[in-house]
């Protein structure tokens, strides 16, 4: 295991997730001073240790330590929630969400499925990220479809993969900040946006 690789992906992680050294260390069981070692990789952490950071903020431990270049690992239908969560509290991204649960009789047909979508605007302002995401699905679709018509081999499509992961690894998100609010605070906006978005509160 290659410490300074190791320290690279822990300091990553934490200014993805918008934490600084401090927190970050408390929600693991440490001190500032420790993690601060780990990051610069002048100490290796134990095996309780990194399990405590895959375990409280959803990264896996192959990325963890190098192995994979892929950050997380989904083995359950509440991994994918918590990637959507996660997702939605990102600065750089926004998706918009389409829901037709709407079928008569509560019959589906081929002309009316009911289906969920979420769409990310190439262009959306304020959401630089929203491009290369819209870049990623372009391409997976092409190579999804070329290896599942038998053009492509599971390897190359795995080192697709792989080369992509590598190329957006470099590609930093930063989490929102919700500020604490009153309730009055609250009333006021809701009452801005309703006017905003209906002419009417």
């Amino acid at each position: 295991m290659n410490i300074k690789e190791l320290g690279r992906r822990i300091r990553l992680l934490r200014s993805n997730l918008g934490l600084n050294q401090t927190t970050f260390a408390e929600n693991i069981g440490i001190t500032q001073s420790t993690l601060s070692s780990y990051e610069k990789g002048n100490a290796t952490p134990s095996l309780d240790v990194l399990t405590s950071i895959t375990a409280n903020f959803h990264v896996s431990l192959d990325w963890l330590v190098g192995i994979s270049e892929s950050k997380f690992s989904v083995s359950s239908v509440s991994d994918i929630a918590n990637f959507f969560f996660q997702m939605n509290d990102l600065n750089e991204v926004r998706y918009e969400l389409e829901i037709n649960d709407h079928l008569a009789n509560d019959t589906e047909t081929e002309a009316n499925r009911w289906y969920c979508s979420l769409k990310f605007y190439g262009n959306s302002k304020g959401h630089p990220a929203n491009q290369e995401i819209c870049q990623i699905l372009s391409d997976l679709e092409e190579n999804r479809d070329s290896f599942e018509s038998y053009f492509t081999s599971k390897d190359l499509f795995d080192l697709w993969k792989e080369q992509q992961l590598k190329y957006y690894s470099n590609s930093l998100l930063t989490k929102k900040n919700y500020p604490e609010l009153d309730k009055e605070t609250i009333l006021k906006r809701r009452n801005e946006l309703l006017e905003q978005r209906y002419g009417k509160k």
